[in-house]
C-alpha cells in the first residue's frame, strides 16, 4: 500500500500524472480510507481541471481526516473553481480556524471574496496574509486589484508597485497598475506599463486590450487598433475586443471596416449592447438611415437607459426630418450634459420644466445650452415663445450677448449671461427644446430670409473698408472651434481653388487662428486677394457687421455659416458627408436659412470636391469681368 503511495507521490512531484494517478488509485484500491492518497488525487484532478472530480476526493479525504488545514485548503480550491464560492469560503475559513498563521488560505480566502465581489473582505484576507509573508508579490498585486474595485485607486497604485518592487517582470501587476494609472487620467504611464506588461509577456491579451483602450481615449486610433488587432490575433472571439477596434476603426472615419467588427462582435455576443451603439453610429457616418436606426433600437432594447444611444437615435430621426419621435427622444442630451455639469443641471432642474402651455402671469427661462451656432439658430423661437409667456429671460453666451440684446429688446425679453447666477423664475426651458414645447414639425419652422440684425454701434465701427480693391467680398471660414474633428474642419491648402477665382476679396471671417493656418494664409495671399481680420474681432457683433457688408460667405458647418444664414446672406455651406441632422439629408436647400446652398460631400472625408463644387457656384455667380 505505501509503496504505491510513495510511486504515486514521487510521479506527482515530478510532473508524471499518468503514472501518479495509477499509482493512487491502486492506494485507494488496496486501502478505499487512504487520506492521503484521495487527497492528492483529488489534488490532481484539481490540475488537470476536472473540478467536480477533484472536489468529491478531497472531500472524501476531509471526512476522514477533518482536522487537516490542508485538506480544507484544497477543497476549497476545488470549490472555488466550481464557481461554489460559499463553499470555498467556509472550507478557507475552516483552514485558518486549524491553521490561523496559514498564509496560503489568507490568500485564497481573499481570491475567493474577491470573486464573490466582496472586495473589502478581500482585502483584510490579502493584509494578513501579507503580514505572515511579507516579499509575496502576487499577494501585493491581488490586494491592488481589491482596493481598485473599492475605488481606493491610489491605495492599489501602492500596493501594484509594491508587487513590481518584488519581482519587477511581474506581467499582471504591470497591467494592473496601468489599469489603475488609467483610471486617474495617467494614460501615459498606464501605456508605458502596458507595454511593460506585453514586454514581459508578449501574448498577454488582457494588456494588449487595456492598451488599446487608453491609446483610443487619449486620441491614439491607429495606435489603439494596432493593439486591439494584436489581442484577436491571440483570441479571435473576443467581443469587447472586437468593439474596441470597431471603435478605433470608427474614429479614423474606417467606417466601413468598424461596421465588419461591430457585426462580429454582436455575432459572438448578441447582449452587447455598446456594440450595437457602435453599429448604429457607424451606419449613421455612411448614410445608411435606416440601418442605424435599426441598430440603435437594438441597443435600447438591451440597456433603455443607454443615453448616447438614446440621444443618436433622435438625431437619426432629426436627420430624416422625423420631429414626431425625434424631438422628444433629443430630450435625451440633457442627461448627457448634465453629467458633465452637475451644478447647472441643478438649478435647471430645481425649476419646473416648461411644456408649451400659457403662462401668462409667470416668468420663462429660456437657457442657452450648446454652441453659439446653436443658439444662433434656435433665436428664431424665442418670440414664439414669448407670445405664451408673462416674461421671459434669455441666457446666452457672454460672446453673443452684444450680438443678441438689441433682439430680446425688441422682443421684450430680459437678456442674461449663461454660467452665471440663475435668473428669477418660474419655469425653465433650455433653447434647443423650444421647438419640441412649441409642437414644431417640420413643415412648420419658423423660417425667414434674415431675422438678426448688426447693433448700430456695431455698423457705425465696421464702416470703413474691409481691405481689397474687388467689387465682390466673400467671407470665409474653414474649421469649427473642435478643429480636430474631420467634420468640423480642412486644411487652408483644400481652399486652393476658391483663391484661383479673379475679382473676389476674400475675408477671413474665423477669429481664431492656429499658427498653421497662418502660414498657409501669407503664403495664398501672395498671389490671391486675401485679407485677414482676426485680430479685429472682438465678439460675434463685430463678425455680424462684417458678414453684412458682404456679398456672400462660404463656410463649414460652424456658428459663422449660422450667423450668415440669420443676416440672410448668400451662404454656401460646405458639409461633410454625414452632415450634422439640422441640414437633413439628399438636399441642397435649407428649411432653416432660405439663403443657404448646401454642398456634402459626396464620400466620407472628400472635400477637395465640395470645395470645388463651391468655385464653380461663386465663379457662376460673381464672374469675374476682367478674366
Amino acid at each position: 500500500m505505501d509503496s504505491f503511495f510513495a510511486r504515486a507521490y514521487a510521479a506527482h512531484r515530478d510532473g508524471r500524472l499518468a503514472d501518479a494517478e495509477r499509482d493512487y488509485r491502486a492506494a485507494i484500491e488496496a486501502d478505499p480510507v487512504h487520506t492521503d492518497a484521495l487527497h492528492l488525487l483529488g489534488v490532481l484532478r484539481h490540475q488537470q481541471g476536472r473540478h467536480e472530480e477533484a472536489a468529491e476526493l478531497v472531500g472524501r479525504a476531509v471526512a476522514l481526516r477533518p482536522d487537516d488545514a490542508a485538506l480544507q485548503l484544497n477543497l476549497g480550491n476545488a470549490l472555488k473553481a466550481l464557481g461554489r464560492l460559499d463553499g470555498a469560503i467556509e472550507r478557507f475559513r475552516n483552514a485558518l480556524s486549524l491553521a490561523p498563521e496559514f498564509p496560503l488560505a489568507h490568500y485564497n480566502l481573499g481570491n475567493a471574496y474577491a470573486q464573490a465581489g466582496r472586495h473589502e473582505d478581500a482585502v483584510d484576507a490579502f493584509d494578513r496574509s501579507l503580514r505572515l509573508q511579507p516579499n509575496d508579490a502576487s499577494t501585493y498585486n491581488n490586494l491592488g486589484n481589491a482596493l481598485h474595485a473599492l475605488g481606493r485607486t491610489e491605495e492599489a497604485i501602492a500596493a501594484f508597485s509594491q508587487a513590481l518592487a518584488l519581482r519587477p517582470g511581474h506581467a499582471g501587476a504591470h497591467n494592473n497598475l496601468g489599469m489603475a494609472l488609467a483610471a486617474l487620467g495617467r494614460a501615459d504611464e498606464a501605456i508605458t506599463h502596458f507595454r511593460a506588461a506585453l514586454t514581459a509577456e508578449p501574448r498577454y491579451v488582457a494588456a494588449h486590450f487595456n492598451l488599446g483602450n487608453t491609446l483610443d481615449a487619449v486620441g491614439l486610433h491607429a495606435q489603439a487598433a494596432a493593439a486591439f488587432e494584436a489581442a484577436l490575433s491571440l483570441q479571435a472571439a473576443f467581443p469587447p475586443a472586437l468593439l474596441g477596434l470597431g471603435n478605433a476603426l470608427a474614429a479614423l472615419n474606417r467606417h466601413q471596416e468598424a461596421i465588419a467588427r461591430y457585426e462580429r462582435a454582436v455575432g459572438l455576443d448578441p447582449q452587447l449592447a455598446l456594440a450595437w451603439l457602435g453599429l448604429g453610429n457607424a451606419h449613421h457616418a455612411l448614410g445608411a438611415h435606416e440601418a442605424a436606426l435599426r441598430a440603435f433600437d437594438q441597443a435600447l432594447r438591451l440597456r433603455p437607459d443607454l443615453a448616447s444611444a438614446q440621444l443618436n437615435r433622435a438625431l437619426t430621426l432629426l436627420t430624416l426630418g422625423d420631429f414626431e419621435r425625434g424631438l422628444p427622444a433629443y430630450e435625451s442630451r440633457l442627461a448627457i450634459a448634465a453629467a458633465t455639469n452637475e451644478h447647472a443641471a441643478a438649478e435647471a432642474a430645481a425649476l419646473p420644466r416648461w411644456r408649451g402651455e400659457p403662462i401668462p402671469t409667470k416668468t420663462l427661462w429660456i437657457e442657452a445650452e450648446q454652441g453659439f451656432g446653436d443658439t444662433l439658430q434656435f433665436l428664431r423661437f424665442v418670440p414664439l415663445a414669448r407670445a405664451r409667456a408673462g416674461r421671459v429671460t434669455l441666457t446666452v453666451q457672454r460672446e453673443l450677448a452684444p450680438l443678441v440684446a438689441p433682439l430680446t429688446n425688441a422682443w421684450g425679453v430680459t437678456l442674461g449671461i449663461a454660467g452665471e447666477s440663475a435668473p428669477q423664475a418660474h419655469l425653465h426651458c433650455p433653447l434647443l427644446s423650444l421647438p419640441l414645447a412649441l409642437g414644431t414639425r417640420l413643415e412648420t419652422l419658423p423660417c425667414s430670409r434674415r431675422y438678426l440684425e448688426v447693433p448700430p454701434a456695431y455698423r457705425r465701427h465696421w464702416r470703413g473698408s474691409l481691405g481689397g480693391h474687388a467689387k465682390v467680398k466673400i467671407g470665409l471660414a474653414w474649421s469649427g472651434r473642435i478643429q480636430a474633428q474631420e467634420n468640423r474642419a480642412m486644411s487652408v491648402a483644400t481652399l486652393a481653388p476658391l483663391f484661383e477665382l479673379g475679382g473676389i476679396d476674400w475675408l477671413v471671417l474665423q477669429p481664431n487662428l492656429s499658427k498653421d493656418d497662418r502660414r498657409s494664409l501669407d503664403l495664398y495671399a501672395r498671389t490671391a486677394s486675401l485679407h485677414r481680420l482676426d485680430t479685429r474681432i472682438r465678439d460675434f457683433a463685430d463678425t455680424a457687421a462684417i458678414v453684412d457688408k458682404l456679398d456672400a460667405v462660404v463656410s463649414i458647418d460652424t456658428s459663422i455659416a449660422h450667423l450668415a444664414g440669420a443676416l440672410g446672406k448668400p451662404l454656401w455651406l460646405m458639409l461633410p458627408f454625414a452632415a450634422d441632422w439640422r441640414w437633413f439629408t439628399n438636399t441642397d436647400r435649407s428649411p432653416w436659412y432660405p439663403s443657404a446652398r448646401l454642398v456634402r460631400q459626396p464620400a466620407p472625408g472628400q472635400w477637395a470636391s465640395v470645395v470645388e463644387e463651391v468655385a464653380r457656384a461663386v465663379s457662376s455667380e460673381f464672374p469675374d469681368k476682367d478674366r
